[in-house]
């Protein structure tokens, strides 16, 4: 559990398209989790059995999900993917995300740097 997280001092660990990603706030079934995307970058497509809504704090992406037309996402609009829907992201700049997880990742406090 982590009640309280400063996401300018959460220790970054490394995504394979070069995205930072920082695990802020999680307990019980729910996790914040900040990433930030350089531009021009495909994320891999993905599934996960969590439920995710995401936030574009900055820059501009193209969600790409399963059974949805490409939707182009700009600061101030957020996203819902449900459960073990197939998606994935292109960033057009430079690009901070928020994402809801629920239930918490551990894939990702598993593979969190020291500090998490």
């Amino acid at each position: 559990m982590k009640t309280v997280a400063d996401a300018e001092r959460e220790p970054a660990a490394l995504t394979p398209e070069g995205a930072e990603r920082r695990i802020l706030s999680y307990g019980g079934r729910l996790m914040l989790v900040q990433f930030r995307f350089p531009g021009g970058v495909t994320s891999a497509e993905h599934s996960h059995p969590h439920e995710q809504i995401g936030y574009v704090v900055s820059g501009e992406i193209d969600l790409h999900m399963e059974g949805l037309e490409t939707t182009r996402l700009r600061p101030g609009c957020s996203y819902y993917v449900p459960p073990n829907v197939r998606h994935y992201i292109v960033t057009l700049s430079p690009a901070v995300l928020l994402d809801c997880f629920t239930p918490v990742r551990e894939d990702f406090l598993a593979a969190a740097p020291s500090g998490q």
